[in-house]
């Protein structure tokens, strides 16, 4: 095979693992501008990484196998990649002066980087072991990142979501058993030699991926998690950790024969999200408590492309893959809107919005922007996502009627916080890093919802 079919997997593996391992020479913990340099050199190598894939992309080097059928080459694939990197970078550049007092900050950004490593290679995955080692790696990088700033409350989160990465790995390793047996390969399959098993596999093998992407009933952990850990470690794990959920389920699903039991499963579970996620929210004015219940609700939105897999699987995808990267970018300004606040008015409280429109017009574009992109309102990216998924239900209008609704009502808690940024207040205007990553990130959630119409057919056509 000629080697440029390599280049796409090999590039990338080979600066993303570069830097991981540099990170950790270059900053000695002393001294800042070693600091400075090593979070730019990742920083460039992910940049670059990103570039790459999407040059890769657009010259056609798709829908191929490497390293005996264990890697597929395919356009959700990049995808996913140029997501995961995208919305990793910009999560490496939102810490840049969060971290920099930490004494664990050179571990921090080697961590994220083999997380993005191990989710690089997850989004080409064709086998189980890939799955399996890909999830370990990005997994264990998650649960140290969540930990990382070393403090009671951090700790304690890291604990808990340590625990249920535990128990979702365990059913994730009886479910691949299952499947092996049941499909009698490692690679995944339409072939099915044992009917019953298979069902019973791919069952376990959904509930394990869904206890990751905090679905209900599986969320229990989740909204302990994004309040409790430091701000700047839950805008990586909510946006990118989120991903170690949906890409395996993705990959497993997408390339093994879909089926009926597989629909009721996701349909129910999306509704219970969007419900459960809504409903609790409302009872929140913490920011960081909204984000998390909202996060339910978002998983929601997304399973529905999965249960519409054997329905319209193009549209589908297409809206699992467009609303993973918009939820991503808004996550990850967020958050760390939420860690600029709390600094300069020492409360994650939606109160602590108020004077901000007056007083600091970026940050306010940037709240209402990301803001509006999570409720899908029109032509934000957020939009093109929910609009995509349910557009892939039409055959079900229940269902699209329960989305749209759903929808809906999370205004309810959604415009309370865009309101509070326009009430009267003090608020001091503070450079940060992470306010200057939630303006590019709500930039970009413009800038995307005016691009992805216009490639919309394109990738439906690659797709299907």
């Amino acid at each position: 095979m000629n080697l440029d079919y390599y280049l796409p997997i090999l590039i990338p593996s080979i600066l993303i693992l570069f830097s991981s391992i540099s990170v950790l020479f270059i900053d000695n913990g002393v001294n800042e501008s070693r600091f400075r340099l090593s979070l730019i050199l990742s920083a460039v190598l992910v940049g670059v990484s990103l570039v790459f894939l999407i040059y890769s992309w657009v010259a056609g080097i798709v829908n191929y196998t490497l390293f005996s059928k264990s890697l597929f080459i395919d356009v959700p694939g990049y995808f996913f990649s140029i997501t995961i990197f995208s919305v990793g970078l910009l999560a490496i550049l939102l810490s840049k002066d969060h971290i920099i007092s930490w004494s664990t900050r050179s571990s921090m950004l080697s961590l994220m980087l083999l997380s993005l490593l191990g989710l690089f290679y997850m989004s080409f995955a064709n086998n189980i072991i890939i799955i399996l080692t890909t999830w370990a790696i990005s997994s264990a990088a998650s649960y140290a990142i969540a930990m990382l700033r070393k403090d009671y409350k951090s700790v304690d989160a890291g604990i808990k979501y340590l625990i249920m990465g535990l128990l979702s790995s365990s059913i994730m390793i009886i479910g691949f058993a299952s499947y092996l047996v049941s499909t009698g390969s490692l690679l995944f399959t339409t072939s099915v030699l044992y009917p019953n098993l298979f069902l019973f596999s791919i069952s376990f093998i959904s509930i394990a991926f869904l206890f990751k992407m905090g679905a209900f009933p599986f969320q229990a952990w989740l909204p302990d998690v994004y309040t409790d850990a430091d701000r700047i470690s839950v805008a990586f794990i909510s946006s990118v950790g989120k991903l170690v959920g949906i890409i395996p389920l993705f990959r497993v699903v997408y390339l093994s024969d879909p089926n009926i039991v597989e629909v009721v499963i996701f349909i129910v579970i999306s509704i219970g999200s969007m419900l459960v996620g809504n409903i609790t929210a409302f009872s929140r004015r913490d920011i960081a408590a909204v984000l998390s219940f909202s996060s339910i609700t978002q998983v929601g939105y997304i399973l529905i492309g999965f249960a519409m897999f054997t329905i319209s699987p193009a549209i589908a995808i297409v809206g699992i893959l467009v609303q993973s990267l918009a939820y991503g970018i808004a996550q990850v300004g967020l958050f760390g809107i939420v860690s600029h606040v709390e600094k300069i008015s020492g409360t994650s409280d939606i109160s602590g919005l108020r004077g901000i429109s007056s007083q600091d017009k970026p940050l306010a574009f940037a709240i209402v922007i990301l803001i509006l992109s999570l409720l899908g309102i029109p032509p934000l990216f957020g939009f093109w996502g929910k609009l995509f998924l349910f557009e892939s239900s039409f055959t079900y209008p229940w269902l699209t009627i329960i989305a749209v609704l759903n929808s809906a009502i999370s205004a309810g808690y959604y415009v309370p916080i865009v309101r509070e940024v326009f009430r009267e207040g003090e608020f001091e205007v503070t450079k940060s890093s992470e306010r200057d990553i939630a303006v590019v990130s709500a930039i970009l959630s413009i800038i995307l919802g005016i691009v992805i119409p216009i490639v919309f057919q394109i990738l439906v056509s690659q797709i299907g």
